[in-house]
């Protein structure tokens, strides 16, 4: 039997029928075996666990086969000790069943860390201290010296701090500078378009605090306040040029790009001849 004739043979027909009866049949099986593996379909909305305590978590997360791990442990004033801080991933994912979720946990206790020696430095040196630490700049007032800048006390809430005293993390050191017995003002910068983070160390750079921290309307949450930025300040720098050393600075932020826009065009000069 030739070739071709074997290939119009009803025997070779068959063969072939099976053969691709065969492969269609191995190619649903793998796509079912890998459809069982990988769970496809089984993904579950990942619930919202600040706040909420390990046993609350345990059972939240049993309800739709979960799994948790402590990755990290960091105090905060704004959450209950003991409770969820953070987690990834966030609330509202969807991940596959038996993920496991990383949380971090607020400290049972605040870490104490003993006061730096800040005083008989210049306030520049000081702050790059306090930052070190773990601690935060606060306020800045003068005091009558020959001794311009010069850090005279070191205050946490009212009280002056010996060095070495043990005082929590995080906690806000204010600073008395020395001045000379006249008034010292300094040029009040312009805050617009800046954050939080970027205002501080503006005003830091000329000896002024930061003030009233406000939000518009559109700032409704903690995430949103993070990205918020200044499109309004007191002293306005357009109506006061200077004001005192130690003086504060009141902040308006925002996260409406109209009200940014609409001050940035109404700070561009006019250009036209007309």
């Amino acid at each position: 039997m030739t070739l071709k004739e074997f290939i119009k043979s009803k025997t070779f027909k068959l063969n072939a029928i099976a053969a691709v009866g065969i492969t269609i049949f191995l190619i649903l099986l793998t796509m079912l075996f890998l459809r069982i593996y990988t769970n496809h379909g089984g993904s579950v909305d990942i619930p919202d666990l600040k706040g909420k305590t390990t046993s609350e978590v345990s059972k939240i997360l049993d309800r739709k086969d979960l799994r948790f791990q402590i990755r990290d442990s960091v105090y905060s004033r704004e959450t209950a000790p003991g409770t969820v801080l953070d987690q990834f991933p966030k609330a509202g994912m969807k991940v596959k069943k038996n993920r496991t979720i990383l949380i971090t946990m607020c400290a049972l206790n605040q870490e104490m860390i003993p006061m730096p020696q800040l005083t008989d430095i210049s306030f520049r040196q000081a702050t790059n201290i306090i930052e070190s630490s773990g601690l935060i700049a606060g306020t800045i007032e003068y005091k009558p010296s020959e001794f311009l800048n010069l850090v005279l006390e070191q205050k946490v809430k009212g009280r002056n701090i010996r060095v070495g005293e043990l005082i929590p993390k995080g906690t806000t050191v204010d600073l008395v500078l020395g001045g000379a017995s006249d008034a010292q003002t300094s040029q009040v910068p312009v805050l617009f378009g800046h954050n939080l983070t970027e205002a501080r160390m503006t005003l830091g750079e000329v000896f002024l605090n930061l003030g009233t921290i406000n939000y518009d309307e559109s700032i409704t949450t903690d995430e949103q306040k993070a990205r918020g930025l200044i499109w309004k300040q007191s002293p306005d720098p357009d109506e006061v040029f200077e004001t005192a050393k130690g003086s504060n600075v009141d902040v308006w932020l925002t996260i409406d790009e109209t009200k940014l826009v609409a001050k940035q065009k109404k700070e561009e000069p006019d250009n036209s001849f007309f």
